[in-house]
C-alpha cells in the first residue's frame, strides 16, 4: 500500500512540474445504474442519483492532448423504500483527454480508466457482508473548457461486481454499477 501511495504522489508531483499544468477543483452529479441484482427469485434494476467533488492536475501535452488525474469522493446510491443502498467510493480516474484549443474554448472528448475504494457503506448496505472494497472500471465522455471552467458529460462502466451473496435473498455477484456523471471543474 505504501508504495502505490508514493507512486501517485510521485505521479502528482511530476505533472505539477509541466509548464502547463493547473490544479482544480471538480463536483456534480452521478446518475447511477445498479443491474442485475437479485432480490427474492428475481432480477431488479434501480436508477438514482447521487454526487462527486473532489481535486484533480490538468497537465496538457502536445498535438492538443492532456492528462487529468481526479481523486474524487463519490457517492452512489439505490434502491427502493424497503431495500435502501448507499455507497461512498474514492475513486481515481486517471483521463487522457484531446481537444482543440480556439482562444478561450477547448471542446474535448476523453477515456478514464479508474481504480475506486469503498469508504462508507450505509442503509442496507451497513448489514451486508461480503461488499468488495476495490472497484475498477472505464469511463469516456465529452465536455468543454471554457476559460477557468471546465464542463464534462462522463459515461462510467464499472467492470467488477458489488460482492458477493448478501442476505435476506439479495445477490450482488452479479450486479454493478454504471452510470452517467455531469461535472463543473474549476481550474486554477
Amino acid at each position: 500500500m505504501k508504495r502505490i501511495t508514493v507512486s501517485i504522489l510521485a505521479l502528482f508531483l511530476a505533472i505539477g512540474l509541466s509548464a502547463q499544468t493547473h490544479f482544480g477543483i471538480k463536483g456534480g452529479l452521478n446518475f447511477n445504474n445498479a443491474k442485475d441484482i437479485t432480490l427474492g427469485n428475481g432480477a431488479v434494476s434501480w436508477n438514482s442519483t447521487g454526487w462527486h467533488a473532489g481535486i484533480l492536475i490538468q497537465a496538457k501535452l502536445p498535438l492538443g492532448f492532456a492528462f487529468q488525474p481526479e481523486l474524487l469522493y463519490s457517492v452512489k446510491n439505490f434502491g427502493s423504500k424497503e431495500y435502501k443502498f448507499d455507497f461512498s467510493y474514492v475513486e481515481l480516474p486517471l483521463g487522457l483527454q484531446w481537444g482543440i484549443d480556439l482562444l478561450l474554448l477547448r471542446p474535448i472528448v476523453f477515456a478514464s480508466p479508474y481504480v475506486s475504494y469503498l469508504a462508507a457503506v450505509g442503509g442496507k448496505a451497513k448489514d451486508w457482508d461480503g461488499i468488495n472494497n476495490f472497484g475498477y472500471g472505464c469511463g469516456a465522455g465529452f465536455g468543454l473548457d471554457l476559460w477557468k471552467l471546465q464542463f464534462l458529460f462522463k459515461w462510467d462502466w464499472a467492470f467488477g461486481s458489488l460482492g458477493d451473496i448478501g442476505k435476506n435473498d439479495v445477490d450482488f455477484s452479479k450486479s454493478n454499477l454504471n452510470g452517467f456523471h455531469v461535472s463543473l471543474g474549476i481550474l486554477f
